[in-house]
């Protein structure tokens, strides 16, 4: 695929946002950036809670950390009125456009798995975590003998 300018490749990073249900755009692509947020499909509606919002800024913060943690340093986190949001830096003029969609593809897939696991740490409710404490602390010992 022939190399593509800052300008053409940040839109389409933005096309592919504008696209994913669990993804939204916080600004106008600019030349050499832009900044989306992962929002899940399913939290959307709920966005303004307090507590979807500590989740978002969690997912968000923790999604960026998988994608460096991949290789990916053009991604980055980043604060837009006070929520956590992800910023891919796209001014190197080595970039090509299948690196966009790898870097996307990177964040969608962690947005997924990360997604499922604060959401089942983010469903426990008290009176559950109580009872699993209970359950745990409450357990006997198991004696191995061996023969």
């Amino acid at each position: 695929m022939p190399r593509m300018r800052n300008e053409d490749l940040v839109f389409q990073l933005a096309n592919l946002v504008r696209e994913h249900p669990d993804f939204e755009a916080l600004h106008k692509p600019t030349l050499n950036s832009y900044c989306f947020r992962c929002v899940p499909n399913d939290l959307v509606d709920r966005q303004e809670e307090p507590e979807v919002q500590a989740l978002l800024d969690v997912l968000n913060e923790e999604i960026v950390q998988a994608v460096q943690h991949d290789g990916f340093a053009a991604v980055m986190t980043i604060r837009v009125q006070s929520r956590a949001a992800i910023l891919v830096s796209l001014c190197s003029r080595r970039s090509l456009a299948e690196e966009v969609d790898a870097t996307f593809e990177a964040i969608a897939r962690w947005g997924r798995l990360l997604n499922k696991k604060l959401s089942v740490r983010y469903e426990m409710t008290p009176d559950l975590e109580e009872q699993l404490c209970l359950s745990e602390s409450h357990s006997s010992p198991t004696e191995v003998s061996a023969t």
